[in-house]
């Protein structure tokens, strides 16, 4: 017998007698785990994942979708959140959403609500760090009215649901320059907070919008008078032992970042440089958040001249694992201003190649999101359908024999084995699949970009050449610089690493190509472009040359290959 068999036997005896018994209550079990996700999400949020993935583990024996298993889910979307994983976060998230339609009405903690409205709050700022401040708006209004049919069981909930929506609510209208309407719903929820009572937390929250508001809208003293007041507030209010201290400690951070922005913008950069790095200091328990305060002190670096240190923190930022794609684009949108100033033309088109695919990258992702949403809403689907087949199997276990019962167990758990082996092969095997085709898509990402490039890049060159040919200034000068800007938009370099990749996602094809004819370098390239689906015009940028020579090229390609009249190029390269 197994060690993993004993195990499963073992688990199903003591579920066995614990059931008979009326021991063990897994809803406070999963309940307590909730709690500690919770406590944990901000300062620890390693931790809070390990209490997620256990409760997440104590619902496959449950018969019902609980409302505990959809708290779960959403405090997990909290997590990814904190950790900047924001699609996991959007899919946790999603998945309570689902689950909360599937909970029976009893089940509910308030039995007005249409949908959890703080799902929907969380949903909203995954949105807004996405930068869709539509569907962000959006959903922030839908959670204020599903705050507003809390009953009066819920009166503080009630209130802190509808505080967090304003606030949310009072952002956009700041960042879309409404800058009128922003400070009239702080201004509603400072009032609310007066009339039910101070929250330091609470408060913190709003002083720090008042401050960039008031950065935003050029009311200096404002903003030095919010920060001295958020100061002041972090100092009295926690101390080492308060519970609120982590929190605290994230909201000053915040606090640090605006003021040093603000400082920044008076070109103040050394003091700036000072409430950065406490920042950082502040916010050392949460490595996610390192990334956003190393690309602000970069900044301030290169700003000071100090190009060295600037670049050296960005390389950390880049090799980082905690970044994600939206702040490495905002780090390669810095390096690329560097290297500008600096004339290091191999380094900027380097640079220059990473802004367009990650630029790329969100509208990929969106695609890729609205599937990832339909694979959420099938797996609730069928969890429910599981559910529903194991209450008809319990049922019906009810009218058996102990005997029988103890018989069928352990033939139960014989297949349970058998069936976790087979499915813990499928799953590997998946695993290994759906890493081969993420390798294959980036790599796709990766050839389109390149080609992108080399495309703007040519396209870029020809320009400066046009504009060269009507400079009588530089006339004696214009043979040698229209050279030189031929060479560079035929340079092997950039399209040989082009020829790299596309042997990687096209592996066969030079191979099948080349038995068909014996064939130049330039028209294995020419084949390779109609290969991908690319116009004459588009070769056309991306070869540097004009659209006539593409098109004798294409001619010649056709002789070569032995075509007959009338016989399509680029359908015989596409079967190719």
């Amino acid at each position: 017998m197994t060690e993993k068999l004993k195990k499963y036997i073992a688990l199903g005896i003591f579920i066995f007698a614990g059931s008979a018994l009326n021991v063990l209550n897994a809803q406070d079990f999963i309940g307590s785990l909730n709690d500690s996700i919770k406590k944990y999400k901000a300062g620890d949020p390693e931790k809070a994942l390990d209490f997620g993935f256990l409760a997440l583990e104590s619902f496959k024996d449950e018969e019902d979708v609980s409302l505990e298993y959809v708290n779960t889910n959403y405090y997990l979307g909290e997590v990814f959140y904190f950790l900047g994983e924001y699609q996991t976060s959007f899919e946790y998230l999603s998945q309570s959403l689902e689950l909360y339609d599937l909970l029976k009405p009893n089940n509910r903690r308030n039995k007005n609500v249409i949908k959890p409205p703080w799902v929907l709050n969380s949903m909203g700022i995954v949105y807004y760090q996405k930068r869709d401040y539509v569907n962000a708006e959006k959903l922030y209004n839908e959670a204020l009215d599903n705050f507003q049919l809390f009953d009066s069981n819920y009166d503080d909930e009630k209130y802190y649901g509808i505080n967090t929506s304003l606030l949310n609510l009072s952002l956009i209208r700041k960042d879309q320059g409404d800058l009128k309407s922003s400070e009239e719903l702080l201004d509603q929820i400072v009032e609310r907070i007066t009339t039910k009572g101070i929250n330091p937390i609470e408060i913190l929250q709003v002083y720090i919008s008042y401050m960039d508001l008031f950065f935003v809208s050029g009311d200096d003293q404002l903003v030095v008078d919010y920060y001295n007041k958020i100061k002041s507030l972090h100092q009295e209010k926690f101390s080492l032992n308060d519970i609120f201290l982590n929190e605290s400690k994230v909201l000053y951070s915040q606090a640090n970042l605006v003021y040093a922005n603000f400082l920044q913008s008076k070109a103040k950069l050394e003091e700036s440089l000072e409430y950065l790095f406490l920042a950082k200091e502040l916010i050392g328990s949460i490595p996610q958040r390192i990334p956003i305060i190393n690309l602000e002190i970069s900044n301030v670096f290169y700003l000071m001249g100090m190009n060295n240190k600037a670049k050296e923190l960005i390389q950390q930022n880049l090799i980082n694992e905690n970044i994600n794609q939206y702040q490495k684009l905002d780090n390669f949108k810095l390096l690329e201003k560097i290297y500008s100033d600096e004339g290091s033309t191999n380094y900027l088109l380097s640079v220059k190649d990473s802004i367009i695919f990650y630029t790329e990258q969100p509208t990929q992702r969106l695609v890729e999101d609205q599937f990832n949403t339909l694979e959420s809403l099938m797996l609730v689907t069928e969890k429910q359908n599981d559910l529903n087949i194991s209450k008809s199997i319990n049922n019906r276990n009810a009218l058996v024999s102990i005997f029988l019962v103890a018989i069928l167990f352990l033939i139960a758990v014989s297949l349970r084995f058998n069936f976790d082996l087979q499915k813990e092969k499928n799953t590997r095997l998946g695993l290994e699949k759906d890493k081969i085709n993420e390798e294959l898509k980036l790599k796709r990402r990766e050839l389109f970009s390149k080609i992108n490039f080399i495309s703007q890049r040519n396209d870029y060159l020809n320009n400066i050449r046009d504009q060269l040919d009507g400079d009588i200034s530089i006339a004696k000068n214009l043979k040698s610089i229209k050279r030189e800007i031929k060479n560079i938009t035929t340079s092997e370099q950039a399209y040989e690493e082009f020829d790299k990749m596309f042997s990687q996602v096209y592996p066969n094809f030079y191979k099948r190509l080349n038995l068909t004819a014996k064939l130049s370098q330039t028209d294995i390239r020419l084949a390779s472009y109609i290969k991908m689906n690319h116009s004459n015009n588009e070769i056309s940028r991306i070869s540097g040359i004009s659209l006539r020579t593409v098109e004798s090229q294409r001619y010649r390609l056709s002789k070569k290959l032995n075509l007959a009249k009338g016989q399509d190029l680029n359908r015989f390269i596409l079967d190719i």
